[in-house]
């Protein structure tokens, strides 16, 4: 997780997240930029632990256009932390995509092993600082592409969080609901959506401490979610 990403400019949803991390996680884990994606489009989202399913609605046909679309998109990223000062960027999730997933056979096994290669740029970005979250809330929070992004947040939030620290509302519904008109009513519908989605990071993140405002929501000093003696455990790193 870094506080640094701003957008994801292309797919939408909650595929696009669940992949993303997934990659950071192995990319922290194996300490490579290149990435095994598994030698069957199945084995791959059952890794995410999604059922594989076929036909013109099924979720093998959205899940490997979300993938195609994340590996070929570009991060932006705003660094706004000196006053007075705004640094914007940009970087490539991935530099060379090989993918030998057989259209018409998803359990068919291929020949040689489908491989996405990180950008350097952004290999060392999820790598330098990584933050531990755990992948069990990720498979919870799936449904709910607001949820997933709240909870990634929050982690590296209250990772480094020394005091009561507030946001704005409207910093807010730029960083997640920037699709929320910026009127009366939107920005009302916006903290409804996100309310009922933090309750729900709650449920699994039951250690954050946050409190809503009028001026906006506040986080507080929490534990981390995955504590320490628990960070050996490769599988929930990000």
């Amino acid at each position: 997780v870094t506080e640094l990403c701003e957008a994801i400019r292309g797919p939408f949803g909650s595929y696009p997240r669940l992949l993303l991390t997934w990659l950071c996680t192995e990319a922290a884990r194996e300490k490579s930029p290149i990435i095994e994606l598994g030698d069957s489009l199945s084995e791959f989202m059952r890794k995410l632990g999604l059922l594989p399913t076929g036909g013109r609605w099924g979720t093998i046909p959205r899940f490997k256009e979300a993938a195609v679309s994340l590996f070929s998109s570009a991060v932006s990223y705003v660094d706004r932390r000196q006053p007075g000062h705004e640094h914007r960027a940009q970087m490539l999730v991935a530099d060379e995509l090989d993918l030998w997933w057989i259209p018409n056979d998803p359990e068919q096994t291929a020949l040689w092993r489908s491989t996405v290669t990180l950008s350097d740029r952004f290999f060392r970005a999820v790598t330098e600082r990584p933050v531990p979250i755990d992948l069990r809330a990720i498979g919870v929070l799936k449904q709910s592409s607001m949820a997933l992004d709240l909870y990634c947040w929050a982690t590296y939030r209250v990772s480094y969080l020394t005091r009561e620290t507030t946001i704005p509302w409207e910093l807010l519904r730029l960083q997640f609901g920037a699709e929320y008109a910026d009127t009366k009513q939107g920005r009302h519908r916006f903290k409804e959506k996100l309310l009922e989605a933090l309750r729900r990071v709650c449920t699994v993140y039951e250690a954050l401490r946050l409190k809503e405002g009028d001026g906006g929501l506040t986080l507080l000093p929490s534990p981390p979610h995955v504590r320490r003696a628990a960070r050996k455990n490769a599988g929930r790193l990000l």
